[in-house]
């Protein structure tokens, strides 16, 4: 496999690794509004739906007026994103 053909189950062994996880925290926060993620359909849905539901726990865990519920449920649907990230590419959700 080539450099530029790298595959997302490989990030966490190298430099370009840190920077997507540093992407991906600066997206959670709105410092970032795109990031590009290259893997098979599977792998970038993973990553995709991980990122989206832990926006959504942090922005319900911000919420004025979050009910315990609210947020519990939210953090229920990173958890379940989270272990579709393990599954997918082999290494567990970092955030």
């Amino acid at each position: 496999m080539s450099a530029n053909k790298e595959q997302l189950n490989e990030w966490k062994l190298n430099f370009l690794g840190k920077i997507f996880l540093a992407s991906v925290g600066a997206w959670l926060f709105g410092k970032l509004t795109n990031v590009k993620v290259r893997g098979t359909k599977e792998q970038v849905d993973a990553v995709a739906n991980a990122m989206l539901a832990s926006r959504k726990f942090q922005d319900e865990l911000n919420r004025p007026g979050a009910s315990v519920e609210s947020v519990i449920q939210k953090l229920d649907l990173k958890n379940a994103s989270a272990r579709e990230f393990e599954a997918r590419l082999g290494v567990k959700w970092p955030l």
